[in-house]
């Protein structure tokens, strides 16, 4: 292997998974052509999870920026604008490409802003009518606000059930304080049907929201009461159970011990995934010993959940032996956020090493991030550190950031490259620990 071929590997493992080291490869190497991983990494959105991450546009630009010659620059600006407009797709990739082509457009690049509008033309079709309509009223504010408000009513003419909610509305507020765009949008309406199809639509939502709102409030035990005798499976907040008192808790976990309807006693370990089961451990640990783990189990999985609130030998003894098994191990390991012991950071660090997947991963972050916020121990540097060469999450990886900052165990090699690193929240992190 090259030098250039093993320093384009780093980079492609780094951009991919959005830190730092990419930008800092770059710098170090303004010889090596990385222009075909910038071009991938654009028009690929290769964060775990998107829709919570949003867009790495910014963190790809300013890769681009980077790249020399200026012609390479400008070449791989007109590959990425080219691939907005052929992509056909609505994706998570595409939310991309507009957001990097609405920043080249806001400062001033006429061909983005083309090339933008272009793809945008597109909308009035039901598989392309929200791509890029944030990114749009984000560049154009009012003027853009009223075309994707045309476009969304010409939409609604052909499923009047679609509903809409103002938050665009809000963000072009936002953008123009100095406009009221509610009256700039009901004057529009008034020679445009669509636009007032629209208006008239998020109307009906805030009614509706309103309505809701003003209705009676049960209190949380009554609500979850109704929620375990409904035939039907619905949603159940952690926030409406965190507003249970501890006496209902109690009655709660009580009514759970005599419940002989299976899937009555399933609902209520979605309980108790949120707030402490007060009655010990036994039935938690015998709905999780007896649940299969081959396959998918919300049963097994949210009696883990439970279970990692409680302390007792029988549950690190359960832990343990799944946890010698690489393939079911990450569904097991938060059980040891109340269970750990010292020497079990080898084991941790050993299945994120092991793990190639990148749901495996993220499930392993979670868990191992909440044991090390209760267990304060230097011994976190490794699981973490492996974790963070992993991921390519960046929600996640603040976390770990985060907690080998307050432990002073950040290697130097990760501080130098986080103000660079894709997501936002692991760059506040490298200002906020700069100044202390």
């Amino acid at each position: 292997m090259t030098e250039t071929t093993r320093i384009k590997r780093l980079f492609r493992d780094a951009i991919r998974r959005g830190t730092g080291r990419a930008h800092l490869l770059m710098r170090a190497h303004p010889e090596v052509n990385f222009s075909a991983d910038i071009l991938k990494a654009a028009c690929t959105n290769y964060a775990y999870d998107p829709q919570c991450e949003q867009s790495r546009g910014a963190y790809v630009l300013e890769l681009v920026q980077l790249l020399e010659p200026r012609s390479r620059r400008e070449k791989t600006i007109s590959q990425i604008l080219t691939a907005l407009v052929s992509t056909r797709e609505a994706s998570w990739d595409l939310t991309q490409l507009f957001d990097i082509a609405g920043q080249l457009a806001a400062e001033g690049n006429a061909v983005a802003r083309a090339a933008f509008y272009q793809r945008y033309k597109l909308g009035k079709s039901a598989d392309y009518a929200y791509d890029g309509e944030w990114e749009f009223v984000r560049l154009d504010g009012l003027d853009a606000l009223l075309h994707v408000a045309g476009v969304r009513g010409y939409e609604l003419a052909a499923d009047s059930e679609e509903w809409e909610s103002d938050y665009l509305i809000e963000l072009a507020q936002k953008i123009s304080p100095d406009i009221n765009i509610r009256a700039a949008l009901e004057e529009a309406a008034m020679t445009n049907e669509h636009i007032a199809r629209y208006l008239k639509a998020v109307q009906v939502d805030w009614q509706s929201i309103r309505k809701l709102n003003s209705k009676p409030k049960i209190s949380a035990l009554k609500f979850i009461q109704q929620f375990i005798e409904a035939p039907e499976s619905c949603y159940l907040s952690s926030y409406t159970i965190k507003k249970l008192t501890a006496h209902q808790v109690r009655q709660l976990a009580a009514d759970f011990e005599q419940e002989n309807n299976p899937k009555r006693k399933a609902k209520y370990l979605d309980i108790f995934g949120s707030v402490k089961y007060p009655l010990g451990h036994e039935q938690l640990l015998q709905m999780a010993e007896s649940a299969p783990t081959s396959r998918y189990s919300p049963v097994l999985d949210d009696a883990v959940q439970a279970l990692s609130f409680l302390e007792a030998p029988a549950i690190r003894e359960f832990a343990l032996t799944k946890l010698a098994n690489p393939s079911v191990a990450w569904r097991f390991t938060r059980l040891l956020i109340n269970n750990y012991q010292a020497g079990d950071d080898q084991l941790l660090r050993q299945l994120v090493e092991q793990t190639t997947d990148a749901h495996i991963i993220e499930c392993l972050a979670s868990s191992l991030c909440a044991i090390y916020r209760k267990n304060r121990t230097s011994k976190c540097r490794e699981p973490l550190q492996a974790l963070y060469q992993r991921m390519n999450c960046g929600l996640h990886r603040a976390d770990v950031v985060e907690l080998l900052l307050k432990r002073g165990l950040l290697p130097a090699d990760i501080r130098e490259e986080i103000p660079f690193d894709s997501y936002e929240g692991v760059r506040d992190l490298a200002v906020e620990w700069a100044v202390q």
